[in-house]
């Protein structure tokens, strides 16, 4: 766990900086990330993001680490390091190339009406938002995109999904839930775009979290499967389920 500030809260933003160690060698590092935090120096997060928050700590001292792919700050879940420039590049070709396996875990509103499926639905950008990553069906200009999702548990109100992106697109998962007509449960974004033109001026206010039901995105990364960069064997670690998700499905779908 780091050892540093816990978190952050500034003008109604929080930041949850307690990442851990799930496994650790010589040449990779994956951690289970909480969220809200992002991956990179972003915007809000210039200073509060894994990448700086694990060079700024003494276990790395001196060590090159490069996150070789990326997570939503409010999605929690495994994320993959790389500790040196010739396992960043190994385990680049191998995301470029499609091999790494991820799945994920969601709470959506609703329930879909077949427990599985595949979402094909090809993805662009909604230019008319005003916001550069809203991601919108595009039949005639948009990117191949392809999601596979199974039910684990089903309620009146909300689904537990598992959910397999078999392309790896902006917003895919969150995209796709939404135009199956099942947002995730806490999307600042596809709940209604509306939403989250508010928080961005006022932040989270009840009216808000109420229409939202979660302060985070109810998105989790469990499992990431790879070729290990140092000796090409397949590995697989896991993270799981983020306590406030776990509490949220235990309050009753």
């Amino acid at each position: 766990m780091y050892s540093g500030p816990a978190s952050s809260m500034r003008h109604n933003f929080y930041v949850d900086t307690e990442f851990r160690v799930i496994h650790e060698d010589a040449d990779i590092a994956v951690i289970n990330k909480p969220a809200p935090l992002a991956v990179h120096a972003v915007g809000m997060y210039k200073e509060l993001n894994l990448q700086t928050l694990m060079l700024k700590d003494p276990r790395w001292a001196g060590t090159p680490v490069k996150t070789v792919h990326r997570l939503d700050a409010e999605t929690s879940g495994v994320i993959l390091i790389a500790k040196t420039f010739a396992a960043a590049s190994a385990l680049g070709r191998q995301f470029e190339a499609g091999t790494v396996r991820k799945t994920y875990e969601a709470f959506v509103f609703g329930c879909p009406r077949e427990t599985a499926g595949d979402i094909t639905d090809p993805l662009g950008y909604d230019k008319s938002s005003g916001f550069q990553t809203v991601r919108v069906r595009d039949t005639e200009n948009g990117e191949a995109a392809h999601t596979r999702y199974e039910t684990l548990a089903a309620g009146s109100r909300y689904t537990h999904l598992r959910l397999t992106p078999l392309t790896g697109r902006t917003h895919q998962l969150r995209a796709h839930l939404a135009i199956l007509g099942h947002p995730i449960v806490g999307d600042k974004i596809y709940v209604d775009l509306g939403l989250f033109e508010r928080y961005v001026r006022g932040g989270l206010d009840a009216d808000l979290l109420d229409r939202l039901k979660l302060p985070r995105l109810a998105l989790h990364a469990s499992v990431i499967e790879f070729r290990h960069p140092a000796d090409g064997r397949e590995v697989s670690f896991s993270a799981p389920l983020a306590p406030m998700l776990a509490d949220f499905a235990a309050a009753g779908l």
